[in-house]
């Protein structure tokens, strides 16, 4: 999820947007982390506080380096792909 990116360079604060999107500061927080998943409406109601399309939220701010991720897991095998997740899902919950 890219909303905390989007957030912070429009200068927002995490509880100016979770204002104009009408959730409480800590959901918004547990949102950007990752950690509450999204519905459609808050989805649209986020990507609009942000002035972006709902799947600028979602998507890659460098598809290509995603591209080249995918490339490189296609060619490991299962175990080494399961590795690989285990340290990614490591870093996103050390944020």
């Amino acid at each position: 999820m890219r909303i905390r990116e989007l957030r912070k360079a429009r200068g927002l604060t995490i509880g100016e947007l979770a204002d104009r999107v009408n959730v409480s500061t800590p959901h918004m927080s547990q949102v950007e982390r990752g950690l509450k998943n999204l519905n459609n409406h808050l989805l649209t109601r986020i990507a609009a506080a942000l002035d972006v399309q709902p799947d600028a939220l979602i998507s890659s701010s460098d598809r290509n380096d995603i591209g080249k991720l995918l490339d490189l897991l296609a060619d490991l095998p299962a175990e080494d792909v399961e590795r690989v997740r285990q340290f990614a899902e490591a870093l996103r919950l050390s944020r």
